[in-house]
């Protein structure tokens, strides 16, 4: 995650943020340096009208909170925003249009990251309501599936809202909350995962949050833990997003301790504790280290042989059904999905064209053969091989030699 907070990063993420400052671990010059460009990147996105979801701007809020910057008052480049007042008129939009379609504009989601946002800066959580409804109807869903991690996160947004007391629709939160709570202990897997890999560390933290309302014995949060831990050194959590969603679990903490961090206490090393013992579980448990130095070294790109392998690169418009094609292409082994779309693209450009567009998972797949997913239509892309939905985007998964990839217009 440090690796990624880059000088003149014009995209920066506010998840790597977020965990940056819930981690035990400190690099403060990084840690300011990203919370900047986060205020730069808002209030530049705000003046000139950039795409700004109302999930993103609630990210952004968490990350400024967790670095104890005031939301309400962002200043960049002598202009001051308040990204508090510009949610709740997102939030607002997206309850209208679910009112009027049964969906939001984005997702349920990033509707649950706005109702977590809002509840973690005390701000009015009267729009709770939408994510009880949603509950009810069983609207986490993604295609027929139930989405474990839309689910986890609008239990970490129910669970916020119940802790802070005094709602009048308690007994309707807490219903809500054992029901998806037990949808979310039903895609518990025996090795420990909740869903996949990457929707298992915000399970746990949606578990963790309302433990008293998790019943004994379906789940073994040292399984799960010790599962997230083994997959490190294999290189699962690489990508600076997938990093970002998992540290949080894994140091026992969740989102809402934004909120409780006390940034006046962030320091160079030099408490007294901290040197005569030099360990630094001595040292106070409030105060934020800089502890965590970065090696100057170069990072390295992804390992890949000279040895080839055959990809099997199919198409399909599974809507509309106006296309269905399929190319073999030979790629270098360890290289990323990507390269296998550019190895179709290059040898049938009109066939196997396509665009890209950069989310905080890197480069998702926007468009094949002319043909665009759009939000407005509820229409994505969706990435499988022989045994099901990749778990990784274009930009992480890496294909196996004889594999068959898939590339298939589907709806959410």
């Amino acid at each position: 995650m440090l690796r990624s907070v880059t000088v003149n990063d014009t995209n920066p993420n506010p998840n790597v943020l977020i965990a940056l400052r819930l981690a035990r671990d400190h690099n403060l010059d990084k840690e300011q340096l990203l919370l900047q460009q986060l205020k730069d990147a808002a209030v530049r996105k705000v003046l000139n009208g950039e795409d700004f979801s109302s999930g993103l701007v609630a990210l952004y809020i968490m990350a400024l909170t967790a670095s104890c910057s005031d939301p309400k008052h962002v200043i960049a480049d002598g202009e001051d925003i308040d990204l508090i007042a510009i949610l709740e008129k997102k939030l607002a939009q997206e309850i209208k249009h679910i009112n009027e379609t049964t969906h939001p504009i984005s997702n349920y989601y990033q509707v649950s990251l706005d109702v977590l946002a809002l509840c973690v800066t005390n701000t009015s959580i009267e729009s709770v309501q939408v994510l009880i409804d949603a509950v009810e109807n069983d609207r986490f869903k993604h295609g027929t599936e139930f989405s474990v991690d839309t689910g986890a996160m609008a239990a970490i947004a129910l669970g916020c809202v119940r802790q802070a007391g005094g709602h009048p629709n308690t007994v309707q939160i807490e219903e809500a909350l054992k029901k998806v709570l037990t949808q979310i202990l039903e895609h518990v897997q025996g090795d420990g995962l909740i869903g996949n890999l990457y929707s298992t560390g915000e399970a746990v933290q949606a578990l963790t949050i309302n433990s008293d309302l998790v019943p004994a014995g379906p789940w073994n949060k040292n399984r799960t833990l010790e599962k997230l831990l083994g997959e490190v050194p294999k290189g699962s959590f690489d990508n600076p997003q997938a990093a970002a969603q998992v540290v949080p679990a894994l140091v026992g903490r969740t989102y809402l301790d934004v909120s409780h961090l006390n940034c006046s206490t962030d320091q160079i090393s030099t408490h007294p504790l901290c040197i005569l013992f030099a360990d630094l579980s001595h040292c106070p448990v409030s105060l934020s280290v800089d502890n965590l130095p970065l090696p100057e070294i170069t990072t390295s790109a992804p390992v890949t042989s000279d040895e080839p392998i055959r990809v099997e690169y199919n198409i399909e418009d599974g809507l509309n059904h106006t296309f269905i094609d399929s190319t073999n292409v030979t790629v270098q082994r360890g290289s990323f999905l990507i390269k296998v779309l550019e190895a179709a693209q290059e040898k049938y450009p009109e066939r196997f064209g396509f665009t890209t567009t950069m989310t905080l998972w890197g480069p998702s797949l926007t468009s094949v053969r002319g043909l665009n997913a759009s939000s407005a239509q509820r229409t994505y892309w969706q990435l499988l091989n022989e045994k099901g939905p990749l778990d990784q985007g274009i930009g992480s998964y890496i294909p196996t030699n004889g594999e068959r990839i898939f590339a298939r217009l589907s709806r959410y």
